[in-house]
């Protein structure tokens, strides 16, 4: 019996367009801006591949779209992608697809984006981060089932799926302190983002413990960029204040930030040791290799979707996530010594 030919999946076209998956699908879905080249190559591997996405429209029915919207930050950021794509080899085999809106850390453009899911007549909605209350999660999720990823938030039809942030930032902390650093500055997250937050609780809460001052002039705002990483790390360069180590609220951050010491002539970890979060893929191929707080990322993909899956079933569902580990390499092993 002659085997029946596999359909071409939103992986194959972005493998052969040379993007990621969540650029396939905002470029289906139309939910934001995509550049030309990008645009042309989609096309042109949709066409190669014979690629037939299945568009899910019933708004007015109660039937089912088999459609999961996701709601992130910044669809292109490798850490998103990891859980893109977990989500949907959980998913996929279970017939849903998924729906892409990014809110791209602006709370105005959250809620437009839950608007958008809504209208689209997903079955259910997964919150990858961002700054929605407690109230705007709840009332959406009266309408829709909700999991959220970074908030504390639970009820019938809302589930969160959290790490605890804080611990993770009093043990990047603590790591440095433990090498003798005293001076240790760092870069946070974008501003009033609960893990940016939560990281820099546990950033002050291990400096208490051994005794030191918050010092106001060793913290910058950031906004999980390479690039901002890389200015704020400039500033606190050319501001001649002293620092020996420097924790950076993620992966991304860490890389402007060494890139910003490379440039000034200063060496990791001889002079200044640096610290991430997130434990991305690149890190430990990055030089120095990062040392960095790994996330369990692909647990976390696979976990909103078993959640949102349980949610949609009526089945009872405890979401949970392995816990965060300090992974250590080049960028903090140094012969330190204390001045």
């Amino acid at each position: 019996m002659k085997k029946k030919k596999r359909s071409s999946s939103i992986y194959d076209v972005a493998k052969l367009a040379g993007v990621s998956p969540s650029t396939v699908s905002r470029f289906l879905n139309r939910t934001t801006f995509i550049s030309q080249d990008k645009t042309l190559a989609i096309e042109s591997a949709i066409k190669t591949l014979d690629y037939k996405p299945n568009y899910h429209m019933n708004q007015g029915t109660n039937k089912r779209s088999m459609t999961i919207g996701v709601l992130v930050q910044n669809p292109d950021s490798p850490f998103t992608s990891r859980i893109f794509n977990d989500m949907e080899r959980c998913l996929g085999p279970k017939g849903y697809s998924l729906i892409i809106a990014a809110g791209y850390w602006q709370h105005s453009m959250q809620l437009h984006a839950l608007e958008y899911l809504a209208k689209s007549n997903v079955d259910g909605v997964i919150v990858v981060a961002g700054s929605l209350t407690e109230k705007e999660l709840s009332d959406y999720s009266n309408k829709i089932p909700v999991v959220a990823v970074g908030y504390n938030y639970i009820s019938d039809k809302l589930k969160s799926v959290n790490i605890d942030n804080t611990l993770g930032g009093h043990m990047a902390t603590l790591h440095l302190l433990q090498q003798g650093h005293v001076n240790i500055a760092h870069i946070k997250g974008s501003p009033n983002q609960p893990d940016s937050v939560s990281r820099y609780d546990g950033y002050k809460k291990a400096l208490a413990e051994a005794g030191i001052k918050v010092r106001s002039n060793l913290v910058k705002q950031g906004d999980f960029s390479s690039e901002l990483g890389y200015q704020r790390t400039i500033e606190l360069i050319e501001s001649k204040v002293h620092f020996s180590a420097l924790f950076a609220a993620n992966d991304q951050t860490a890389y402007g930030a060494i890139k910003a010491l490379h440039d000034k002539g200063l060496k990791v970890p001889e002079d200044v040791s640096v610290v991430g979060f997130d434990d991305l893929p690149t890190s430990k191929f990055f030089t120095p290799a990062l040392t960095t707080m790994r996330q369990p990322v692909e647990e976390i993909g696979a976990v909103c979707a078993q959640t949102i899956f349980s949610l949609l079933t009526n089945e009872e569902c405890s979401p949970r996530l392995p816990p965060i580990d300090l992974i250590v390499r080049e960028s903090t092993i140094s012969k330190f010594r204390p001045n």
